[in-house]
This record gives structure tokens, sequence and C-alpha cells, in this order.
């Protein structure tokens, strides 16, 4: 019995190209016209396409990004305790722990960071210039100034996300320049944000 419906199952499958229904649609009906066939033209040629020149913030912004890739610079951040303040830092500043500025251990002194925190979307931007911290846990010293600010004194989560604005002896980019927008990704929340910084 099993055979006989596999069997006529099977010589229904082979007949039923050969057989003409006008239900059905002819198969030169179903094909493209010809200029659809090859879907991978291209309406521009490559050597016409106009390149669109983003300006020099947008260089200077993936040149930090590159940077950033050959240091850590996100990952958990712990602060300075009040035993350094008035001590000399890396650079021969006076740290104060009042004031905000940040240690990193690879960093070149001097460059300017944007630091965010993940628990309270809190962003500071502020200046790396001493070396530090030590310990293999952590990426980024805060002083207590800047820690209280990020929530990071008190917050469980310590974690925070740190971008490369500026290298020594430059200007920082614009606090309203947004590398996310301007590169035409998204993913980039207003959150509550702080330019003072540190002399």
């Amino acid at each position: 019995m099993r055979d006989r419906i596999l069997m006529t199952f099977a010589t229904l499958l082979l007949a039923a190209p050969f057989a003409a229904d006008e239900r059905f649609a002819p198969v030169d009906a179903l094909r493209p016209p010809q200029p659809l066939m090859s879907c991978y033209e291209r309406s521009v040629p490559v050597a016409t396409a106009e390149v669109v020149d983003r300006g020099p913030l947008l260089q200077r912004a993936m040149k930090y990004a590159e940077l950033a890739l050959k240091h850590r610079v996100n990952g958990l951040a712990s602060y300075y305790s009040g035993f350094f303040d008035g001590r000399k830092t890396a650079n021969g500043e006076i740290f104060r722990n009042g004031k905000y500025s940040a240690a990193h251990l690879t960093l070149p002194l001097g460059t300017w960071v944007e630091v965010k925190s993940r628990a309270t979307g809190r962003k500071l931007r502020l200046r790396v210039n001493d070396r530090g911290p030590y310990a293999k846990k952590f990426c980024l010293d805060l002083s207590q100034a800047a820690a209280r600010f990020l929530g990071v004194d008190v917050a469980r989560d310590r974690y925070v996300y740190a971008r490369i604005i500026a290298l020594p002896g430059e200007e920082p980019l614009p606090e309203d320049f947004d590398l996310d927008a301007q590169s035409g990704t998204t993913g980039s929340q207003p959150v509550e944000s702080a330019s003072k910084t540190t002399d």
C-alpha cells in the first residue's frame, strides 16, 4: 500500500511540469525585463562616484578612535585617596582632589578624554595628567571630584567608557560633536555632562 502511494505521488510530480493550466502564468511571463536581469550593476560607476569630505573634525575623531584601540580606555574606574592631595603628578603638576583630572597608564600625558559612567549615564571631560592605576582590574584613576560627579564613588557599577577628544597641545573636540551621528550610525542618547576642566 505504501509503495502504491509513493508511486502515485512520484507520477504526479513528474507529470506536473507537462500539464498546461490556464490558471498559471507561462514561464516566460515570470522572467524580469532585460534591464533588471543584473541586480549587481551600479547606477554610478565607481570612478565617478561623489567623494564626501566629512571635515577635519571627523578625521581627528577617527584618528582618536584608532589610538583608543591601542590603549585600554574602557573598564572599571577607581579614584584617588586623600593621601595624594597636594602631591606631584607624573607631568609635574600638583594634584588636587577637588579638581577634575585622571590618570592612565599608557595614554600620552595631557590627553583629553570624555568619560561616561555606565551606571549613571553622566559624562565628564578631563585631562590625563598622571600615571595609574596600577591595579590591573582598573583602567582609569579619577580625582575624587570627577568620581563624585560621575557617581563612580557610590555606584555599585564602576564601569566607564572613555573616548579620546584631544591629544596634548590640541583643543578638545566640540561638546556637540557626535561621532556616531557624523559616521551615520545610531545609538547615542542624551546624557548629563559637565565641561569643567583642570588647568
